[in-house]
């Protein structure tokens, strides 16, 4: 009998994880607190815009070095509001900034990398699984992505964003980019066309939004990218289980979007040659 016990305890943890994650409701006070942080978070990024703190790493040489040598550079970006972690009620908020140098690249060589939407699902796997232009009008587009993530369970999401592109100058340019949909899909081994209802389904992600600063240099282009998400609280009794899922997710997508998109640039750029 004690052969069988390990695998049974997996499975008994592996029901109560689904059981725990099968209901969550994205409340109006949830909702509310997390428009909140982003209204104070973008008001930050906007009075740095055209400062000469554009990009993080400029008023650090250090990390700057460190990107110049390949580091991809991943932190929280909650120290940049002052280092108060936001109050959400029944919501988790994360708040990620990474940060890369991509040598040789240009502006327009990463502009046309972000704006080939269709190929996300190949910049980007395993976690974009499906990706599409939806509609564009001049500097604003409308995609869609399918996202797919797997650690104690799977969790596949149809999600649409509204994309923003600006340009300072011949040297400098910021995407914002927020979602306006996120759809659970209800049994991904089945159909990823049949959804749960939006804002009731296990919580897995709610929101997320991105906000890209490209500065190119003589040698190369810096790119920094903050996302900030919002995901359901952790269940009373299954936080040591059920955290680390929540948490991962969104550090883990910074990391894929800073290598699927380095990885993207340095291989058009390849190809042209």
């Amino acid at each position: 009998m004690q052969y069988f016990r390990a695998p049974l305890t997996v499975c008994a943890l592996l029901v109560a994880a689904q059981s725990a994650f099968a209901f969550a409701r994205l409340v109006p006070a949830t909702a509310a607190a997390f428009d909140q942080y982003v209204e104070s978070a973008e008001s930050r990024m906007n009075r740095s815009l055209k400062s000469d703190r554009f990009l993080e790493v400029d008023s650090r040489p250090d990390l700057k070095a460190k990107l110049r040598g390949g580091e991809l550079h991943i932190e929280s970006g909650v120290s940049l509001d002052g280092g108060n972690e936001a109050s959400v009620p029944n919501g988790m908020l994360q708040d990620w900034l990474g940060l890369m140098f991509i040598p040789n690249a240009t502006i327009r060589q990463v502009k046309a990398v972000l704006q080939d939407y269709g190929n996300y699902k190949n910049f980007y796997q395993p976690e974009v699984i499906e990706s599409k232009l939806v509609e564009h009008h001049d500097d604003e587009y409308d995609i869609f992505l399918r996202l797919y993530e797997k650690h104690i369970l799977t969790v596949v999401l149809n999600t649409n964003y509204h994309v923003r592109y600006g340009v300072l100058d011949a040297q400098r340019m910021y995407v914002t980019s927020r979602s306006t949909r996120i759809a659970e899909v209800k049994n991904p081994s089945r159909s990823y066309t049949e959804e749960t209802p939006v804002g009731n389904d296990t919580g897995f992600l709610w929101r997320l939004n991105s906000y890209w600063r490209f500065r190119q240099t003589d040698d190369g282009v810096y790119a920094q990218c903050e996302a900030i998400s919002l995901s359901r609280d952790v269940p009373l009794g299954l936080g040591w289980m059920l955290k680390g899922f929540l948490e991962r997710f969104p550090k883990e997508s910074m990391l894929n979007t800073l290598r699927g998109t380095k990885a993207a640039v340095e291989a058009k750029r390849e190809a042209r040659n």
